[in-house]
């Protein structure tokens, strides 16, 4: 009796068939059973098999070198991009499937930015700021290089050593009512521009020095900028003394040489006017009026003539309206003394 086993197997599986193995290296032959037909005659089995090979696949690809492909439950990245995966019964015709891994990985886009900054600037470079606290980092671009991968940027940023001392105006003053005063931006400092907040201070915006005459608590503050472009401001605070300094003889005489020969106010703010000043004699009549007149002049003085004759030494009563140049007004009033 004559069987014949015609079969098709995987490449990988195999048949035993009377204590003989086949497989795909041996997938044909025949088997002698001796007495093991019905009538107890000999058994003869034909063997004649078809191993099927795996289903190859072939995975070429190309990745950035921090993208990760998994294929069969493996990583590949960049430090491992060659292998084979057999995945089991993957196949169409049910045997393994075996996937051949072959990735290209790109290289990453390097590069250095480098820039000097003044030391009050900062620069915001992918969302960081960078500045004197932290002037170095790394930045990754998704996506910004030219083959579409990340692009790493190694951020150094250095500082220009200022040029000028931070308190270059100098200190605070304090001066009184009226006074000039001069601030100057040292000579010794290379400056590119020189700009006061106060640009009435000056007229062409260029000046290295500002006057003017003290009416107010101010402050005065200067912006200047060196040969690196880079800026500076430093403030001085002008305060202005609440006391008006103004001189009234108490006794002249109108035969004496000038300047003693008149009741005349003296004033040490410039710009303060005598809106009118009063002189009484000892009953009460106005012996004397001036108005709208400057201190520290012959105009605004008492020559000692009552009506146009000589004044009888005595003492007599005065008062005054002063009008200094911020404004503020002030009633002054005492005793002059006549004498010849």
């Amino acid at each position: 009796m004559t069987q014949v086993i015609n079969a098709s197997y995987c490449s990988n599986q195999a048949l035993v068939v009377n204590g003989q193995l086949y497989d795909a290296a041996h997938p044909s032959g025949m088997e002698l059973l001796p007495g093991a037909a019905v009538g107890g005659c000999d058994s003869l089995i034909v063997i004649d098999l078809l191993f099927l090979s795996p289903a190859p696949f072939y995975l070429q690809q190309t990745i950035c070198n921090n993208d990760t492909v998994w294929v069969n439950n493996q990583a590949y990245d960049q430090y491992y991009y060659l292998g084979m995966e057999t995945v089991e019964g993957g196949a169409a015709n049910g045997c393994d499937s075996i996937i051949l891994v072959d990735l290209t990985v790109l290289p990453t886009a390097v590069d250095t930015f480098l820039s000097t900054l003044c030391l009050s600037a900062f620069l915001r470079i992918n969302g960081t700021t960078y500045d004197e606290q932290h002037p170095e980092g790394v930045e990754i671009l998704p996506n910004a290089a030219a083959n579409g991968c990340d692009s790493l940027i190694y951020v150094q940023i250095s500082f220009f050593d200022p040029l000028v001392e931070p308190d270059f105006l100098g200190e605070d003053r304090s001066v009184n009512l009226g006074e000039s005063v001069c601030i100057e931006v040292p000579g010794d400092l290379i400056t590119t521009s020189i700009a006061w907040q106060q640009a009435s201070l000056c007229p062409d915006t260029v000046c290295s020095s500002v006057c003017f005459w003290a009416t107010r608590n101010q402050w005065v503050i200067c912006t200047i900028t060196d040969v690196n472009n880079c800026s500076f401001s430093d403030s001085v605070l002008v305060e202005v003394s609440t006391t008006r300094p103004v001189y009234i003889p108490n006794v002249f005489n109108p035969d004496a040489p000038p300047p003693n020969n008149r009741f005349q106010v003296f004033s040490g703010i410039p710009d303060t006017r005598i809106n009118w000043l009063k002189v009484f004699d000892r009953w009460g009549s106005m012996v004397y009026l001036a108005k709208d007149a400057l201190p520290d002049t012959e105009d605004a003085g008492w020559d000692g003539t009552i009506r146009g004759g000589l004044a009888q030494p005595d003492v007599y009563t005065y008062a005054m309206e002063l009008l200094f140049p911020d404004g503020t007004k002030e009633i002054r009033s005492g005793t002059v003394t006549v004498v010849r």
